[in-house]
């Protein structure tokens, strides 16, 4: 904590006013708490209707540790009593990153995975959660150095000047930083390519401006790499503490909040000065990516198999690539991303969508940009603007 008090905190990570979602704050109700059985309490992020993202220690910190599915529970909430909560959700499959796995052998019980950047577990849980966005993942290319990071967890309370902890904390906790290190790739001699992740990190900046430590004069932190901070506070600035394990960092990149990275570790005691490194995800986009279902950012309506899409709005997916769209009817999609993709409707052909221009549209056939009246549109009659014709017409099917 810096010197708002916690109630400030407290607001950002309920989604309170004024720090309700917005473009100057992400949403943070996919955030939830990792309870397992033996009391370990981590962080997690909805990445899709039934998959968490999470750092792997939370669930495996040594080699030792046996990885029981049905040990944990994900509790989606910001205010609330975890031992009589009816909203936990059981977990029916963990995956971790191999990169972790490999790492944590029987002669390197506790393995060097958090510096590699492959900190990194996948939980799935027994149900899928109904009416919330599930948080975006960056694209490969998006990187968040030296912009805003918006942090949530559920970790222990520590008061950045004096150390006075509180360790009873059940509440989600919101704060902000600045990311002052971007690793696309560690670089590690001896360590096989496809065991090497990227990583993000941060600094606890004091209102005195003298723990600046990723200062450009201070020597090099882990595999972190040369680079610079700016030494002066945010209003929110925080750091993270036992508890935020696996907790998201959200930066908003690409016209849209993304969770950027998943807190591995720090490198004091969350006091002043301190560093947070997280696991950085756009570095493993491609294996998220195989390891999510269809769609992973539409939330489910609670109506048979729709969902909403954020910006395409509301439609049926098929295991076809078949889709319904409530306003454009049948169209097929081979393939997609949250952000783009191509699609072919009957009256249209082939399509180009993009969330960053939506509703503006590219046609392949006419090699020109339309714009979408998505509203005035229904299945069998769509009406867009053509733009070299300078006027609305209305495609009938």
């Amino acid at each position: 904590m810096y010197q708002q008090g916690w109630e400030a905190y407290f607001d950002l990570g309920a989604n309170s006013s004024p720090y309700s979602p917005s473009e100057l704050n992400p949403d943070f109700s996919t955030v939830g708490a990792l309870l397992s059985r033996n009391g370990t309490v981590g962080t997690g992020t909805l990445i899709a209707p039934n998959v968490v993202v999470t750092a792997a220690h939370v669930i495996r910190n040594s080699f030792a540790d046996e990885v029981i599915a049905s040990d944990w529970q994900f509790l989606l909430g910001e205010n609330e009593d975890w031992e009589s909560s009816s909203r936990k959700i059981g977990v029916s499959q963990i995956v971790l990153h191999p990169g972790w796995i490999a790492r944590q052998t029987r002669y390197n019980r506790f393995g060097d995975g958090d510096e590699l950047g492959v900190d990194l577990a996948l939980v799935y849980l027994t149900q899928s959660v109904v009416g919330v966005f599930p948080s975006r993942l960056p694209q490969i290319d998006d990187d968040p150095l030296g912009q805003r990071a918006v942090l949530a967890g559920y970790g222990t309370l520590v008061e950045g000047l004096n150390g006075t902890r509180d360790e009873t904390n059940q509440r989600r906790v919101g704060g902000e930083n600045i990311f002052d290190r971007s690793v696309p790739k560690v670089q590690k001699a001896q360590v096989p390519d496809e065991y090497l992740g990227g990583l993000l990190a941060i600094d606890f900046d004091s209102s005195s401006s003298t723990h600046n430590t990723l200062a450009k004069e201070k020597p090099i932190v882990d595999l972190l790499g040369e680079g610079d901070s700016e030494a002066s506070p945010l209003p929110l600035e925080a750091s993270t503490a036992y508890g935020d394990s696996g907790g998201p960092a959200f930066a908003k990149t690409q016209n849209a909040w993304r969770v950027h990275g998943v807190v591995s570790y720090g490198t004091k005691n969350s006091r002043y000065g301190d560093i947070t490194v997280f696991t950085r995800l756009a570095s493993h986009y491609e294996w998220i990516m195989e390891n999510l279902p269809d769609w992973p950012s539409a939330r489910l309506v609670g109506y048979g198999d729709w969902v909403e899409s954020d910006w395409w709005g509301m439609f049926l997916p098929l295991d076809t690539h078949w889709n319904y769209h409530v306003s454009l009817g049948w169209n097929y999609i081979p393939s997609q991303s949250d952000d783009s993709f191509w699609s072919w409707e009957s009256s249209m052909g082939w399509c180009w969508f993009s969330a960053s221009l939506f509703p503006y549209y590219y046609e392949m056939d006419s090699s020109a940009w339309y714009y979408l009246h998505i509203d005035h549109s229904r299945p069998g009659k769509i009406v867009r603007y053509n733009y070299r014709k300078g006027g609305w017409e209305v495609l009938d099917d």
